[in-house]
């Protein structure tokens, strides 16, 4: 019996499809179904795609394959347009009016009197912090006393501020109890109205409420008529995440001051941005992530003017 030729394909051609596959992702995951929130878990880590891409590289180099290597290439362009200024430090400049940290620094944390004392002495001019409950809220408040002469605290979340506040106003944002705060504060040159949140969590299955937290923060913020305004805290959404897609058409976000993407979470080894600070009428002019201190989450620090 005559032996069958050997059949030819270009060599990496599986690394090519790799790649053009991880591209396609980046170009086209808008169009996911989002079944029992799968969409949000994928576009939750599309960024570490750029490291799938640096893997597949290494391997179109090692097979010394052209083709793998012009399908990295294309896929490694559209991950840059879509990271890839966002991962520079971002150059804004100009002193800051305020600083403002904010944190979830993790409920029933025995440490939340430590983490409470290392935000302070950042010297932010104000401080918001998410899942304070019967265990933390007294540490912290216990911490904070006489270095921050205003604070509100409804629910889970908290603010102290070094300025006047006024016109507070708990936000339950659809979930049936509060864990939101909408407040104006007395910053220099101008009032800020400052909104400290934090969302549902989102896990599969387990996202309608964030999503209709979502929903029904972004109606909120697009009636809010205040010239300057900071939306902070943890929103349980990446910035790639659709369902932050309509508050992010109302607000800005700033890429950090480092570089790097500013993953926060979790806080030993961030692979996700679930924690943000978002203005309007705002500039920031530091943004940046800070050292993981005893919470699940890291707390972020802006400079705003």
């Amino acid at each position: 019996m005559p032996l069958r030729p050997p059949r030819l394909r270009p060599r990496g051609l599986l690394t090519g499809i790799a790649a053009l596959a991880v591209g396609a992702l980046l170009l086209w995951h808008r169009t996911l179904p989002d079944i029992a929130g799968s969409a949000s878990l994928v576009e939750t880590f599309l960024p570490w795609g750029g490291a799938l891409l640096i893997v597949l590289g290494a391997v179109a180099l090692l097979r010394l394959s052209l083709v793998a290597g012009l399908a990295v290439a294309a896929a490694m362009a559209v991950w840059w347009s879509a990271f890839g200024v966002a991962a520079l430090p971002a150059m804004n400049g100009g002193a800051p009016r305020f600083t403002v940290v904010s944190e979830n620094i993790r409920a029933q944390n025995p440490q939340a009197s430590a983490i409470a004392e290392g935000l302070a002495s950042r010297s932010p001019d104000l401080i918001t912090l998410q899942e304070l409950d019967a265990t933390t809220r007294p540490a912290v408040e216990s911490a904070l006393a006489g270095r921050y002469p205003h604070h509100i605290v409804v629910g889970t979340v908290g603010l102290w501020s070094r300025y006047e506040l006024t016109g507070e106003e708990p936000l339950s944002l659809g979930l049936g109890w509060n864990r939101a705060l909408r407040v104006d504060v007395a910053t220099p040159g101008a009032t800020t109205r400052v909104y400290t949140v934090h969302l549902a969590s989102m896990r599969p299955g387990e996202h309608q409420e964030r999503d209709r937290m979502l929903a029904e923060l972004r109606n909120t913020i697009a009636a809010d008529t205040a010239e300057h305004l900071l939306v902070i805290g943890d929103f349980n959404a990446a910035s790639t995440d659709h369902s932050l897609s309509p508050l992010l058409a109302e607000l800005d976000e700033q890429p950090d001051s480092s570089l790097g993407l500013g993953f926060s979470w979790p806080a030993v080894f961030p692979v996700a941005r679930l924690d943000h600070a978002l203005t309007r009428g705002l500039t920031v002019s530091v943004s940046t992530v800070l050292p993981a201190n005893g919470s699940d989450h890291r707390g972020i620090l802006v400079g705003l003017r």
